[in-house]
């Protein structure tokens, strides 16, 4: 299964960090730990988020308020490094936690919300108070910052 938490079968995102703290050959370490440290195919993982969440593709796009085309191309794998303000758009599409949002920042190889960040910490409580991707871009407009959309 692609969608999994932090902590995996071999420990958590720490313990692994330890692991290559003591590494005494990190080509070693590397090819001994070769498939958990691979991140899904973003579309793989798309397609799996829209399985456990129960929605179609199109449905995700049309919340997300993306160009349907563009939409599609990402989750056909097309476009294979869609915008970090698509990504997040594509998680208010899937009404995903904080949590899940971080995840497919990462999986997109993005960097996640920093809660630090003005703009971040405003899409932080949006996805927290589950609010939508319309209402996260007026809330973004109305405090002077770039939108998803506009950044």
């Amino acid at each position: 299964m692609l969608i999994n938490n932090e902590k995996q079968d071999w420990g958590t995102t720490t313990e692994m960090l330890m692991q290559i703290f003591n590494a005494k050959n990190i080509k070693d370490f590397i090819a001994s730990n070769w498939e958990k440290l691979r991140l899904p195919k973003l579309d793989r993982y798309l397609f799996e988020l829209c399985k456990i969440k129960s929605i179609k593709p199109k449905e995700v796009i049309k919340k997300a308020d993306m160009n349907r085309q563009y939409g599609m191309e990402i989750f056909k794998g097309k476009k294979t490094k869609p915008s970090r303000n698509h990504i997040i758009s594509l998680a208010f599409g899937f009404g995903l936690d904080y949590e899940e949002s971080q995840k497919l920042l990462k999986v997109a190889r993005h960097p996640q919300l920093y809660s630090m960040d003005k703009r971040d910490a405003v899409i932080i409580f949006c996805i927290k108070n589950k609010k939508s991707f319309q209402q996260t871009e007026e809330i973004l407009f109305d405090l002077n910052l770039d939108t998803l959309r506009s950044a």
